[in-house]
């Protein structure tokens, strides 16, 4: 397997692989502000920010986007990661988690910031083994009965 950062080149490809599990996000990101292609483009044209690539053979497996320093104060934001319905299980996602936690070490960036929705245990138990904490809880702020889960993971000089 290979990692790698993407590209302009790559702009179809994720927008392929965002569809193929689109359906897995709450709300999907196809509903949200910009839909997806709004949400490539953002992200591709930013000075901070980017997207991973895991790809087997040339195919991508999964993708990891953030935003290096946000809001200028030294913290970082993964903004999407999923990983190909038919390679979960094969550690992908602390694969591209740990390529990130590198790169913004070596950044000087000292924490990883995401977010996930409570209807979603898989996602919030996957960020545990990969050493994040939840740090807040927002009652309802997806949807009725859904809340947004804040996880962070501390990677600067002696965390």
């Amino acid at each position: 397997m290979e990692i790698r950062e993407a590209d302009a080149s790559d702009f179809g490809e994720i927008r392929r692989f965002m569809e193929l599990v689109d359906h897995e996000f709450f709300p999907p990101l196809s509903a949200r502000s910009g839909g997806i292609p709004g949400r490539i483009s953002s992200c591709l044209a930013g000075t901070d920010s980017n997207y991973l690539i895991a790809e087997i053979n040339g195919t991508m497996v999964g993708a990891l986007g953030y935003l290096e320093n946000r809001n200028g104060i030294g913290e970082a934001y993964t903004s999407f990661l999923a990983v190909s319905p038919n390679h979960r299980g094969q550690d992908i996602a602390r694969k591209l988690d740990a390529v990130l936690t590198q790169k913004l070490q070596d950044a000087g960036i000292s924490s990883i910031n995401v977010t996930t929705w409570s209807t979603n245990p898989g996602a919030y138990e996957m960020y545990r083994k990969l050493g994040y904490s939840c740090t807040q809880t927002l009652k309802d702020h997806r949807d009725v009965g859904v809340d947004t889960i804040i996880f962070q993971k501390n990677i600067g000089p002696g965390d």
